[in-house]
């Protein structure tokens, strides 16, 4: 996690440094107010760190006034930079097709262009973040299910409880499950996000919704970074059973819920050993496999993988960026005959509370099998 932080504050301050820089460059300020500037900067790069310290000193207000402020930039910036850098691009083959044309004036239409389409789309994926889309699968199989032969498992992941993502903003989450009537409700991890004290009353929230065949979760990295045992507390406290390297069998189906890579210094051995074996059986009936990264072992044997993770990059570009590290990125991908694996892009917000071109899901997942 340290080494983590120094390298995202590390590229974040250059970023931030090459718009300080950018905007000199036009606006040309004076002494004062480039001191103040480069300050404001500065404060804004550190926003991150401020957060969690101001959280961890129970000052809530602040930290969330530091949030949004920080986190809000950071889109931003983030959007400022590919599309400057971008822009400018074209400028330098601009200026050698037609050399005539003034460097500066340039400059400023492309600083000033970049700028208006960075806000413009802070403020669309600002709004558009709150807006939960239902994802509907299909997934037939041979196996006996129970009632009518048809069963509804509904995934959330990467919801994100925190100092942002709270009280109202959680509401068209609730809403959309409720809507869905799942028969089993998984969380793929990262139900949390950071500071845990003042939270468990969400946590009450979702306990109140109910799925007949049970609620299971596992654990994202998100809730090591919080803390365990808060984590697995509050996760209990809405209604869900935690599986790390675990096994659960209910309504004809078996499910997996494998522990994040995160937490492997801290897991039993023994105990991880036991669950991969159970995996690399093959067992009758249905198999899913809970797991928050979607990294794939070919050894497993299961019908239908759920992750997230990934937030489909959450911010264009950074779909392309992730998919590099996870090539299955986001959907639904045949891994095999009979095993197929489905990556959400999530339903909260890490950082930024804001989506471009990434909007936020959750997955109905409808498995038609054999009636019963």
């Amino acid at each position: 996690m340290i080494l983590f932080l120094l390298t995202f504050l590390c590229l974040y301050g250059g970023i931030n440094f090459y718009f300080f820089f950018r905007a000199g460059s036009i606006f040309q300020f004076s002494g004062f107010l480039r001191g103040l500037l480069l300050i404001l900067i500065i404060l804004l790069i550190l926003a991150p760190v401020m957060v969690r310290i101001l959280e961890s000193l129970h000052q809530e207000q602040l930290a969330y006034l530091a949030a949004m402020t920080g986190y809000v930039w950071m889109a931003f910036v983030f959007l400022f930079f590919f599309l400057s850098v971008s822009l400018e691009l074209i400028r330098i083959i601009h200026k050698l097709i037609v050399p005539g044309t003034g460097a500066l004036t340039l400059k400023a239409v492309t600083f000033g262009f970049s700028a208006f389409l960075a806000a413009g789309l802070v403020v669309y994926g600002y709004i558009d973040a709150q807006r939960i889309r239902v994802k509907n699968l299909q997934i037939t199989t041979d196996q006996v299910l129970p009632g009518n032969g048809k069963l509804r498992i509904v995934q959330i992941s990467d919801v994100h409880v925190g100092i942002i993502i709270r009280n109202s903003r959680l509401n068209p989450l609730l809403d959309r499950i409720r809507e869905s009537r799942p028969d089993i409700l998984v969380s793929t991890g990262d139900l949390l996000d950071g500071e845990l004290d003042n939270i468990m009353g969400e946590a009450i929230r979702f306990a109140a919704i109910k799925a007949p065949y049970g609620k299971f979760a596992i654990l994202g990295n998100h809730e090591y970074y919080a803390g365990l045992e808060q984590s697995i507390a509050f996760i209990e406290a809405a209604g869900f059973r935690l599986l790390r390297d675990d096994v659960a069998s209910v309504a004809g189906i078996t499910i997996f819920g494998q522990d994040d890579i995160t937490g492997r210094g801290w897991s039993d051995s023994n105990k991880r050993e036991f669950f991969k074996k159970a995996m690399a059986e093959k067992r009758d009936g249905f198999v899913l496999l809970l797991k928050h990264q979607p990294r794939i072992d070919e050894w497993a044997h299961f019908d239908l993988h759920l992750s997230g993770h990934t937030h489909g990059g959450q911010l264009f570009p950074f779909g392309l960026i992730t998919k590099l590290l996870f090539p299955q990125n986001y959907g639904l991908y045949e891994l095999g005959p009979h095993k197929q694996l489905y990556v959400s892009r999530g339903s909260g917000t890490w950082g930024p509370p804001v989506r471009v071109f990434a909007p936020p899901e959750i997955t109905v997942i409808d498995l038609i099998g054999k009636n019963s």
